[in-house]
């Protein structure tokens, strides 16, 4: 090789070197420009104006669809049943505030290896998120997680796949975008619970009176006892905190009670709520139909609270009165709280028809354990002869 030769080699691997050199700046240049920049600008100022916010998964395939509808929130696949609204507002605030950690691959080839490959393909491990009722529609592929803090994303008309803080994880199953609450009724307010279990035997647990603590099984079959005085308790928690995992429109009413289990909750207040229950296979669906009854209202009415007498009235004016120069005022005795006021008989009936209003059209999947609380046989509650 001539030393001009050599020369000119040496001064083209410089060139090289040198525009690599700069490229590379310029990239991380780029890099640090968007670092911190939002990743939606166009959603965080107009979050009240989204109607509508659609999950899609591989193969195009819209796995859920929550509609806005007045204030609250709707799930299109469960037949527009209320959603979990603060859920929602949660995924709008995150995406709202999506800010870039850094940019990454602008080459499709390497889109699968972070999970923003377009969700046409049929194999696509990302979640397109497509956002409407904004001046201009939002769409966003959210791919793996980028770390305990962090996802991969990509915009859905852009080629610049990013990392994007907070964490964005998106449930495809409408199910889990419900509104589960159902019914939550303290204990204290149930006076008696008949139970009609899938085989037809039935029984009744009951308290008297508000201050009776535990309840009683009357008519218990010849033979039998209860395992322990409080067993029977268990019947007047099963509406606390009672929540679902699933629903469906309503089924036709069974034509047989073969297989139907039955639970009618009488509440001091006037409320009666019957329970049906029937298995499908692994799943335990029920139906609720509350309603008010003013015989019961009436029965367990609670009395209004005693006039205070003249004397009593004379009694406290006098201790409010300012003490006399040189008189020693006494103390006061503390005061006797009044006890919680009933709620009046219309308040409770209008409870009643709300609930029943809101339960009419649908069937709940609840947790097998649920199910077994609400429908409990006697046979375990009691001890065989």
């Amino acid at each position: 090789m001539t030393r001009q030769r050599f020369v000119t080699l040496l001064v083209l691997a410089l060139l090289v070197i040198t525009a690599a050199i700069w490229l590379s700046s310029q990239r991380s240049l780029r890099r640090d420009d968007t670092a911190g920049a939002r990743a939606l600008p166009a959603l965080s100022s107009s979050l009240n104006q989204v109607s509508e916010v659609r999950l899609v998964k591989a193969g195009d395939e819209t796995a859920v669809t929550l509609k806005r509808a007045d204030s609250h929130w709707q799930v299109g696949e469960r037949a527009d049943y209320p959603a979990d609204s603060s859920k929602i507002r949660k995924l709008l605030i995150d995406l709202s505030d999506l800010k870039v950690v850094e940019q990454k691959t602008e080459n499709p080839a390497n889109y699968a290896v972070l999970g923003v490959e377009d969700v046409k393909e049929p194999t696509a491990k990302g979640v397109r998120v497509d956002i409407a009722g904004l001046a201009q529609p939002v769409s966003l592929i959210v791919g793996k997680n980028a770390g305990s803090r962090s996802s991969y994303a990509r915009p859905a008309q852009s080629a610049q796949s990013l990392a994007v803080t907070p964490s964005i994880s998106l449930d495809t199953d409408p199910k889990e975008w419900l509104d589960r609450s159902l019914l939550d009724i303290p204990a204290p307010r149930v006076q008696q619970v008949r139970i009609t279990d899938a085989n037809g035997h039935s029984y009744v647990a009951k308290r008297e009176s508000r201050d009776q603590a535990d309840f009683t099984v009357p008519d218990l079959p010849k033979g039998r006892k209860l395992t322990s005085p409080t067993i029977a308790n268990s019947a007047s928690t099963a509406l606390g905190a009672l929540t679902f995992d699933d629903v469906r429109p309503a089924a036709a009413p069974p034509t047989s009670p073969k297989g139907v289990a039955r639970a009618e909750f009488r509440l001091f207040d006037g409320t009666v709520i019957e329970i049906t229950g029937r298995k499908d296979g692994e799943h335990h669906w029920i139906h609720v139909q509350p309603r008010f009854d003013e015989a019961q209202q009436q029965l367990f009415a609670v009395a209004a609270a005693p006039a205070v007498s003249e004397a009593a009235d004379a009694k406290a004016a006098d201790a409010k009165a300012p003490p006399v120069d040189g008189e020693e005022k006494p103390a006061a005795p503390n005061a006797t709280p009044a006890p919680a006021a009933e709620r009046r008989p219309d308040e409770v009936r209008a409870e009643a028809e709300n609930w029943a209003k809101r339960f009419a059209a649908w069937d709940y999947e609840v947790p097998g354990y649920k199910y077994d609380t609400l429908f409990r046989p006697l046979d375990e509650i009691t001890q065989k002869p």
